[in-house]
Formats: C-alpha cells, sequence, structure tokens
C-alpha cells in the first residue's frame, strides 16, 4: 500500500461570536495542497483529517492517527491553537511519522518550533509548489533532499536550515481545482440559518496594503531585496464560475465565503464574477473582507450594486482607528472620510447587506481615551455590527518579540483577538476602558443600532445583529469581567467533544 500524506486540523476551541454551526469553514489551503500533491506525487496516498468539522476529539483523533499510521504529518494553523498542533505533532511522532509545519503562523516562528524536536519541515509562503518538491525529498530522509527544497526551514545537525526564497505562482489558474472530495463538505454550514451550505473560496491572494499588524500580505507578498513586499494576483472569471459550478453542484454548497485578505481589490473581477453567476443562474449568498475606499469606487462605477445582485450579503470592513495618524501609525492607506462614506453608501444603498467594521486598539501611545475614542467612532458609522481587536503581537509583524515564543504553546491562546489582560503587551487600562464603554456610553447613534436589531426590514440582518449582540453582552459579563476581576483567561470555548 501505498504511504500515507495526512493533513490534519486537530481539536480546537471555538471563537465566542461563532455559533457551533459556522465555527469552522473548510481548510482550503490543505484542499488546494492535497490537490497538487495528488496530482505530481501518484506515489503518495493524500488524505485529510478535519477534526473539528466532524466533531472529532483528541481521544478520536488518537485512535486515528494510531489506525491510519501516516508516513507524514501536515500541520498548519493560527497562533491561538499553537498548543493544539504541537500537541498533534507530538501525537504524530508517537507513530514514527515525519512533521511539516506551514502557514501564516509557524512561517514566521521557523526556528522556535523546529527547536522543539516536533516538527521536521516548516514551510514558509506559499506552498503548493513546495509540497511536491518536499513530498519527494521527505522520501529521501536526507539532510541533502531538504536542502534541495526552496522556500524551508529544517535542522541539519543542530543548527536551523532555511532554503532559499521560492517564487509566487505567477497564474492562479494554472492550479489544480482543491480536493473538495478528501473534506467532510457536508458538515460545513450544516443546520446554520446564515450561512448554510458553508464553502470558503479565493479568487486572490494577497493584498496592495501593508498594514503593520496583519500577516496575510507577508505570507502571500512577493520577496524583493530580501525583503516581503506587498503583492496581489487574481484568478479569472471563468476560472472562480468552475470552482463555483463544483462546489454548487458536486457538494450543495450554498454560500461562499471568500478567504480573500481584499476580496474587491480589483475594481472589476467581483462585478464580472457577479453577472456570471446570474447568466449561470447561480443563487447563492457570499460574504468577504473588503475595503472602504474600494466600495466607494465600486459605488460610483456601479459595481457594488451588481456585486450585490449577485448574492454580496455580509461584508467586513477594517476601520482600525479614529484618526488619521493613527490609520498611518499602522501604515493603512484608507481614510476616515472614505470609512464614513462606505458604510453611509451600504446603509442607504444596499440595506440588506449586513456590515461589520473592525477596530484595532493597543498601539504604542494609546490611552483610555482613545479606547474612549474608538467605541464612539463604531457608533456613529451606520454599521450593523463592531468588533474591537487588541493588537496582537503575532510573529512577523513589528509588534514580535522572540521572548513571547512558548516551546508549550499555552501562551498562544491568548492570541485570540480577544480582550483579555493576559496577552502580551496588554494593558489593563485600556481594556477597563472598553470595559466600561459597553456599560456607560450611550449615544444616540447606539440606540438607532438597537432599534434596527430589533425592528429591521431584512430579517437575515436583523437575526445576525441580534445573536452577535447577544454573544457581545454574553462575552463582556463572562469575558472581559471574568478577565479583568478574577485574572481567568478571555473567550475561547471548548466544546463538549473537544477531548471524547
Amino acid at each position: 500500500m501505498k504511504e500515507l500524506f495526512l493533513f490534519v486540523r486537530p481539536p480546537r476551541p471555538l471563537w465566542p461570536f461563532n455559533g457551533p454551526a459556522s465555527s469552522f469553514w473548510p481548510p482550503l489551503a490543505f484542499a488546494s495542497l492535497a490537490a497538487m500533491l495528488r496530482q505530481h506525487n501518484p506515489a503518495w496516498r493524500v488524505e485529510i483529517l478535519d477534526a473539528p468539522a466532524l466533531k472529532m476529539g483528541w481521544r478520536t483523533l488518537t485512535a486515528e492517527i494510531r489506525s491510519r499510521q501516516p508516513a507524514v504529518v501536515a500541520l498548519g494553523e493560527e497562533a491561538v491553537s499553537c498548543a493544539e498542533c504541537l500537541r498533534l505533532a507530538r501525537l504524530a511522532k508517537s507513530v514514527g511519522a515525519q512533521v511539516i509545519a506551514g502557514g501564516c503562523f509557524f512561517g514566521h516562528v521557523a526556528p522556535q518550533v523546529l527547536l522543539t524536536g516536533l516538527v521536521d519541515v516548516v514551510a514558509h509562503g506559499e506552498g503548493e509548489q513546495t509540497i511536491v518538491e518536499l513530498a519527494e525529498a521527505l522520501r529521501e530522509k536526507s539532510p541533502a533532499a531538504l536542502a534541495g527544497v526552496a522556500g524551508i526551514s529544517f535542522r541539519r545537525d543542530g543548527e536551523v536550515v532555511r532554503t532559499r526564497q521560492r517564487p509566487l505562482i505567477k497564474n492562479l489558474d494554472d492550479l489544480p481545482m482543491p480536493a473538495w472530495d478528501l473534506l467532510p463538505m457536508h458538515c460545513y454550514g450544516a443546520d446554520s440559518r446564515n450561512h448554510p451550505g458553508l464553502a470558503a473560496i479565493e479568487s486572490s491572494r494577497g493584498c496592495f496594503d501593508a498594514c503593520d499588524f496583519c500577516v496575510l500580505w507577508r505570507q502571500m507578498g512577493s520577496f524583493v531585496a530580501e525583503q516581503t513586499r506587498p503583492f496581489v494576483r487574481f484568478k479569472s472569471v471563468p476560472r472562480l464560475v468552475e470552482e463555483i459550478k463544483i462546489q454548487t453542484r458536486d457538494f450543495g454548497r450554498r454560500h461562499l465565503g471568500w478567504v480573500d485578505p481584499c476580496y474587491n481589490a480589483h475594481p472589476l473581477l467581483p462585478a464580472e464574477l457577479a453577472e456570471a453567476l446570474l447568466r449561470e443562474d447561480l443563487a447563492l449568498s457570499m460574504s468577504a473582507w473588503v475595503r472602504a475606499d474600494c466600495i466607494v469606487r465600486d459605488a460610483r462605477s456601479g459595481a457594488l450594486a451588481r456585486q450585490v445582485r449577485g448574492g454580496l450579503q455580509e461584508v467586513y470592513i477594517g476601520v482600525e482607528r479614529p484618526d488619521g495618524d493613527g490609520l498611518q501609525a499602522v501604515h493603512k492607506t484608507t481614510t476616515i472620510p472614505e470609512v464614513r462614506e462606505a458604510f453611509r453608501l451600504l446603509a442607504r444603498d444596499f440595506p440588506e447587506v449586513f456590515t461589520l467594521g473592525t477596530f484595532i486598539y493597543g498601539l504604542p501611545g494609546d490611552t483610555p481615551e482613545t479606547v474612549r475614542a474608538i467605541f464612539r467612532l463604531s457608533h456613529e458609522l451606520e454599521m450593523s455590527q463592531p468588533f474591537f481587536i487588541p493588537l496582537t503581537p503575532l510573529p512577523g509583524t513589528p509588534f514580535w518579540r522572540d521572548e513571547f515564543w512558548d516551546d508549550t504553546g499555552e501562551s498562544f491562546r491568548d492570541f485570540n483577538f480577544l480582550p483579555s489582560a493576559t496577552r502580551p503587551g496588554s494593558r489593563r487600562d485600556l481594556e477597563w476602558a472598553l470595559l466600561t464603554a459597553f456599560v456607560t456610553q450611550w449615544p444616540a447613534a447606539r440606540f438607532r443600532s438597537y432599534w434596527h436589531m430589533l425592528f429591521d426590514a431584512n430579517a437575515r440582518r436583523r437575526r445576525m445583529m441580534r445573536r452577535l449582540t447577544a454573544r457581545s453582552a454574553w462575552f463582556v459579563l463572562h469575558g472581559m469581567a471574568g478577565n479583568l476581576l478574577a485574572g481567568r483567561r478571555a473567550g475561547m470555548i471548548y466544546p463538549d467533544w473537544y477531548e471524547s
């Protein structure tokens, strides 16, 4: 029998603002990597084991790993699940598997994670071409073979070696279709009212901005003069229509969750795709991260109206800061006037679209008054729901420090983008300012937002506002208060099946 190359997403807790039915999106990166490996390395048997989607806990996962006896286990998670990935790596090592790690987190802490001895190879950046060469090198089990693979780090004679940088894939249409058949597609969005038949899909990779707090543009950027630079590439409309047809026809997908860092970066592509879907009579709903300045641009050109007709029902906009100086401090190029105009246009002309704005606090120099100003702005803007995200010192960003590394991964549980006084660099005075603002600041605009929550004409938007408001209130009372008053770790919810 062929040796098994197994991609694994381990059991992990739930983010408190997500419902159980849509907490875990399909791991698109695994599906894309597996498709490339299956196409170019037929000597391997390729599988994906998505434990959270299957509600598979650690006892069952342990039995599965021991039963399947993989030769290679591939993993890649966000910082918050570092502890789960290290636990998985230890399990994989116990059955004699080689372990490789990649993604936005592990690619930036390669020396540290390799020195744990739990991971054999770390892949950097885009992985499809790397995985093909790496799979061949892993068969030889020699440092010499690994040294010939671009875009990885590994240990040789006790020292960490990083190979040459791998060029980006120029034409994303050349990628094979993701291996959706290796995923439990029926599980994603099952029983969800707002995201039924959830699918993860990308129309582009990268971004044209270089926000300091973001790791996505670094993961997908180009490497020039020893530095990563923002760079964005797009798939074609015919390729995207083909992907969507497969997802809807073969797997019953009904809601597309675009994973692009900036879905509306291209001035034409989203509108042209929407028109193509309408011609194909594909009725879908969509959610996406978008830029405020591009919303204004697309509203003027008519492209936004076409996107909404094509199914765009939910947009997330990074507002970040209440002033121009704050935006410049994190190298974000949108402006507050553009943000105000974007939300105004969406509220006035597209009231059926659910709008969420994110705000970052905790930059050097921030004070409690900064936090209160952010809170006031969040209710002045005509959005459905605000989220407040503490500055998180993710590896790869200027805010990361090597002393933050933890061989157990436990400290990274605080890298959950939730208000918390236990996160590295956090300040209790800022957390208290946010907590008290929730309780004491009631401008007229906040009352208007609650009125919409109760009586909004669009049933889906009304339902989402109610649920997120209820979850926000629960988090403020149980998460923030418990964290600040009792020192409990804020946030993540461990489901009943986590250890099962």
